[in-house]
């Protein structure tokens, strides 16, 4: 229901380490999403909250009992007026943004894919906006005070003996940015601030660390607080990582643990001749992670799949995997999450059969059978230190060079390529005609 990124432990942390505060008020500046505030609820304090965005104050408002105090502006009613009579200036005003924040990004903008989340939300408006009352309507978080007020007037008006948490914004116009399309199509009385320069982050977090009790955290390692250095949390293999700090509290670290399932089926090994014809297999979750923990590259940071298949040959070994996932902005197209050849073999082209592989026509009906959707064709991202990836030079076009956002690699490359218009059979000749020669080795 509420927004928010925070991981679970960190909600955790949250909650064991104000068990041991004094009961009584406890200030949140930098509220956001209320994440603090729901992660100690009905541990008897009480909250005093404050922030400065459209979003976080219709929530805050609207949980203190005041008027929400937001509009559709003039301009956006030709287009939106159809949310006017949610806007109730309490909990339906409140809904309204909750859902907005899901599809107004999309007003204005062309192509199929905002026509059809403007579309869908239209339609289905009045069903999704009593839904979403009624579990706000049933939410447990109890607020003492809410204000609209800039994190650095607020902390000077809090008592230095009581509890402050917070996880201030370490990041410049973070929140502008996110609540933009809430912004451009309602009106409220917006406080006027400036953005945290990094000489106001330390003096936040001065205001914060100076007294008996706090908690704070950031996906930023702070040098000045290590003392203070609590736990990292890193939630998922993908996820940056948090780092807790804290006037008093155990001391944590949480990292992503994957599920494991053996995989009996024997590999193509050195030694081993490939023979056709080629099969594919469904494969668990946690025998795709024992395969890709085995053969991928350990700086490859993984995903979650959609549908994780195996490649064998016809001896029954499995020569490789590819795992994919439905594009999030394409409706036709597949993203490729993961392929890769067993190893080591004799074949030192043995990824470019697994390439092939996965554009076939029959990995173009599982990718169908298990997205219900049409799919035409494929993307993935390669991370390399070369301009080029030779694995999928000559299979896919190179549709993007970029510099890596992945420590380790120079460039992150983006790579297209149609789907079924080549069998398992004519994917294997192929391979066998270009790049299916096994290494020659040489006695000594």
């Amino acid at each position: 229901m509420f927004q928010g990124t925070i991981p679970g432990p960190m909600r955790s942390i949250v909650r064991e380490t104000a068990g041991g505060w004094p009961r009584g008020p406890v200030y949140v500046p930098c509220c956001g999403n209320f994440t603090i505030e729901r992660s100690v609820a009905g541990m008897g304090f009480a909250l005093h909250s404050s922030d400065v965005s459209i979003y976080t104050s219709a929530v805050g408002r609207w949980l203190t009992r005041q008027p929400v105090g937001i509009q559709l502006r003039e301009e956006s009613c030709d287009e939106l007026g159809w949310l006017a009579d949610s806007l109730d200036d309490g909990v339906g005003t409140v809904a309204t943004l909750m859902l907005g924040t899901r599809f107004l990004a999309s007003v204005g903008r062309e192509g199929l894919w905002h026509e059809r989340v403007l579309r869908s939300y239209r339609e289905q408006w009045e069903v999704k906006h009593a839904e979403t009352v009624e579990r706000l309507s049933g939410s447990d978080v109890e607020l003492a005070s809410y204000e609209v007020e800039d994190v650095r007037s607020w902390l000077q008006k809090v008592p230095r003996d009581a509890p402050v948490c917070s996880f201030p914004p370490f990041y410049g116009g973070g929140y502008e940015k996110l609540y933009e399309p809430l912004e451009a199509h309602f009106t409220w009385d917006a406080p006027e601030y400036e953005p945290l320069s990094d000489d106001d982050v330390v003096s936040v977090l001065g205001a914060i660390t100076d007294r008996p009790y706090w908690l704070t955290a950031s996906n930023h390692d702070v040098p000045e607080l290590h003392p203070y250095l609590r736990g990292v949390i890193k939630a998922t293999p993908r996820a940056a990582p948090f780092y807790v700090y804290a006037s008093q509290a155990r001391t944590r670290i949480v990292a992503p643990r994957q599920p494991i399932e053996p995989v009996k089926v024997p590999r193509l090994r050195e030694g081993d001749e490939l023979v056709g014809p080629l099969t594919l297999s469904l494969l668990k979750p946690g025998q795709f992670n024992a395969l890709r923990s085995r053969y991928l590259n350990p700086k490859i940071a993984p995903g979650a799949a959609n549908l994780a298949v195996a490649v064998k040959d016809g001896g029954g070994r499995i020569l490789g995997v590819f795992a994919m996932a439905p594009s999030t902005f394409t409706p036709d197209e597949a993203y490729v999450l993961s392929d890769f050849a067993v190893a080591p073999t004799d074949y030192p082209r043995l990824s470019k059969l697994i390439v092939l592989v996965a554009t076939s026509a029959e990995a173009q009906l599982l990718c169908q059978r298990a997205f219900s959707r049409r799919i035409r064709r494929v993307a993935t991202t390669a991370f390399s230190n070369n301009p080029v990836s030779m694995k999928y030079r000559g299979l896919l076009r190179l549709h993007k060079r970029s510099p890596s956002n992945e420590d380790g690699w120079k460039f992150q490359l983006q790579y297209q390529g149609a789907m079924g218009q080549h069998t398992l059979a004519e994917a294997l000749e192929m391979w066998a005609k270009r790049w299916g020669a096994p290494m020659t080795k040489t006695g000594v």
